[in-house]
């Protein structure tokens, strides 16, 4: 379990792995900390197959964010081997460390091979015109939050695809016209998608198929010969989080679905892959979502699409793999990471900073009417079935989790046809105190997993049972759990989507940040636990504590018609 950390005033980064069989903790070399001040995302690295003679088949389906698993490819299967190193995306919007960058840490928490090598460089280098925007990367403060590897060149080089972002000086005036929070919430921010190129070795042993460079010694992409890597800008925009799916699979092309934070946007640009891959198509999904945070590519249909077409997953746009290259999907999940404060909703005073939970299993179907469930003290998240086309809910009430349906009536729906939203949830708050004055918002991410490591089991109908969808409240200090709940469907509906209705199956007032949340179905430790099943990794950023939740099954006796999962 890798952990990371970060502080205004503190100059290094912090990063620090458990290993979850011996409760085993440390941390990575100073002089790795020291480099990446303000890390973000953090993703494995995969080994690079490089000779068309010696390598796998290469294809956009062999993409992957680095974890160890299998990559389906017409109809094979191939291990995917990971290098022991990370990629790591850095930098935040405030001053000191709104000059981020992407890092590949080799050997991590090696002391004596351990090193950090930077892929976008920090020396200046001409501005070049591309996709409509000028390339001048090392002299702007970019900052990034996620990257993945995804072959853009159709040649099997993993290269990597990331959105990154600027703005000015939080420190600026603002003349007294409005608050410090206001004017940074107005500033214009510069959003680009952009494509690091992987160099190509000069040839390969004709024997081994070893890459090589030109004197004959080995290729390597990441040694100081060969970074930083060049940098493209496909288009404007995309600033944060983003997904990777294929809409159609007979074109040459991929699509980026963004969110985009400070554009206020959900936004897609499909990518044709090629020597030097461009942006052929692009819309906006949705203008009207507030500040867009996740991305994530989530199968809510129990794969029981209308249309005989599939929309391909390439990356989930979710640490939590739920979803893995060449599965189909249905939906993609946005939260709206908002800054309603929990005062403006209740003036009571919170009466303890105590984890809690609490559960609510609601036995009847919901309407379009809110069902509103209790969140710590002072917090109220209302879960809901309606659904718009337009984009517009007057029942939408702070920071939410939306759902899109990904159109599918024709085999082109996903260009023309709207993305229809549904309300999941909605009424997360901001819990303010000093640690989040910088742009506080709730939720945060979004992700979707099962209960155990088999994943979806049968219902009695034959459909296969939907995910769990966890959130982490980020400022709003609490973690919550949605299960899925079927019922008649509701005829007066507009536009009903039964697929995302959900219900709070327990929420986590953890009393401090919550950023992000893990999902494994390894053992933890020597614990009493039930095997197979989901442990819940929540990290509590002021209390410098990660809290470990394990799911498991029901006793017989306490079982009840809305237990019949065990959750």
């Amino acid at each position: 379990l890798w952990i990371t950390g970060f502080s205004i005033s503190n100059p290094k980064g912090e990063f620090h792995f458990l290993d979850v069989d011996t409760c085993i903790m440390d941390t990575v070399d100073e002089r790795t900390s020291g480099s990446i001040a303000w890390p973000n995302e953090v993703t494995s690295v995969p080994n690079q197959w490089h000779s068309n003679e010696f390598d796998s088949p290469s294809s956009h389906l062999t993409d992957t964010n680095g974890h160890n698993d299998t990559i389906r490819e017409n109809n094979k299967m191939y291990r995917q081997k990971l290098d022991d190193a990370l990629l790591v995306t850095d930098g935040f919007l405030v001053p000191g460390k709104d000059k981020g960058g992407l890092y590949v840490v080799r050997n991590p928490g090696n002391k004596d091979l351990e090193w950090a090598i930077s892929l976008t460089g920090s020396a200046p280098v001409p501005e070049r015109a591309v996709g409509g925007a000028k390339e001048r990367d090392g002299m702007d403060n970019w900052f990034y939050h996620r990257a993945v590897w995804v072959d853009l060149t159709g040649d099997g080089r993993l290269s990597i695809l990331t959105a990154r972002a600027k703005r000015p000086s939080i420190l600026k005036s603002n003349g007294g016209d409005t608050s410090p929070q206001e004017d940074l919430q107005n500033r214009q921010t510069d959003g680009q998608l952009v494509w690091l190129e992987r160099p190509k070795p000069h040839s390969y042993d004709k024997t081994t198929g070893t890459p090589l460079n030109d004197d004959g010694t080995v290729f390597d992409p990441y040694s100081t010969r060969h970074t930083p890597w060049k940098v493209r800008v496909l288009d404007v925009g995309p600033d944060v989080m983003f997904s990777v799916a294929d809409l159609d699979t007979t074109d040459n092309s991929v699509e980026v679905i963004t969110s985009q934070f400070f554009g206020k946007k959900v936004s897609l640009h499909s990518i044709e892959r090629g020597p030097e891959p461009k942006v052929t198509f692009r819309r906006i999904l949705d203008d009207k979502c507030g500040a867009a945070f996740s991305s994530v590519l989530a199968d809510l249909d129990v794969g029981n699409l209308s249309f005989s077409g599939k929309h391909v997953v390439i990356d989930s746009g979710s640490t939590i793999e739920t979803l893995k290259p060449g599965d189909t999907f249905s939906h993609l999940l946005v939260t709206s990471h908002e800054n309603a404060s929990s005062e403006s909703k209740s003036q009571n005073s919170r009466e303890s900073t105590e984890m809690k939970t609490a559960h609510s299993a609601p036995s009847n179907e919901l309407d379009s009417s809110a069902i509103d469930l209790k969140v710590g003290n002072d917090t109220d998240i209302s879960t809901f079935s309606s659904t718009s086309n337009s984009a517009e809910d007057p029942k939408i009430d702070g920071g939410s989790l939306f759902a899109y349906r990904v159109p599918s009536r024709t085999k082109d729906a996903w260009k023309t046809d709207p993305w229809t939203r549904s309300v999941i949830a909605t009424g997360f708050r901001v819990k303010g105190q000093l640690g989040n004055m910088i742009n506080p918002g709730a939720p945060g991410f979004c992700y979707t997993f099962y209960p155990t490591k088999d994943g979806p089991r049968l219902n009695d109908d034959g459909r296969r049972s939907r995910p769990l969808i966890g959130i982490a409240g980020d400022c709003a200090e609490a973690a919550y759990i949605l299960r899925p709940i079927d019922g008649e469907r509701d005829n007066n509906a507009i536009h009903p989507d039964e697929s995302t209705k959900y219900a709070l199956m327990c929420d986590i007032d953890c009393g401090a940040t919550v950023g992000s949340i893990g999902v494994s179905y390894d053992d933890f430790s020597f614990v009493e636990q039930q095997s197979g099943y989901a442990k819940i990794y929540i990290p509590c950023f002021e209390k410098d504590k990660v809290l470990v939740f394990a799911m498991g099954s029901v006793d017989n006796d306490e079982k009840n018609d809305d237990d019949d999962d065990g959750w």
